[in-house]
């Protein structure tokens, strides 16, 4: 099958990024998923590791579908990057925006994280224009 001259290409740099957050997403989704299903032992863990804290089951519980549902909406973003769709990066970008804020809010927010969104938001920024 012959492509349409009309199509748009997707440039090999913005394929890169779309897989760098497929992994990433999936990676963490499955994170989540596993905290999701074993909340009761997690909540255990943490509060014999992190003894101060004091975190309870349906705090682990919620925060986890909280990160299912944040990563899933952020690979969907980037699966409409991927079809160079506009409104992909408009959700990646919220999505992105939520999971760099919403930890701080429970003194759970990690630097390292937050850098890789915003390195990720902003190099999907450089292909808005090519996004239709």
């Amino acid at each position: 099958m012959q492509k349409n001259k009309n199509t748009p290409q997707r440039p090999f740099f913005l394929s890169i990024l779309c897989v760098i957050v497929f992994v990433y997403s999936a990676l963490f989704i499955l994170m989540f998923i596993s905290v999701v299903l074993f909340h009761n032992w997690i909540t255990t863990i943490l509060n014999d590791f992190l003894s101060g804290e004091g975190f309870n089951d349906q705090f682990i519980f919620i925060l986890s579908l909280a990160g299912t549902l944040l990563y899933g909406l952020s690979f969907l973003g980037a699966y409409f990057i991927w079809k160079l769709k506009r409104f992909g990066f408009y959700l990646y970008a919220l999505s992105s925006i939520a999971l760099i804020t919403a930890p701080y809010f429970f003194n759970l927010g990690s630097i390292i994280s937050s850098i890789i969104l915003i390195v990720l938001i902003l190099s999907f920024a450089l292909y808005y224009k090519k996004l239709n």
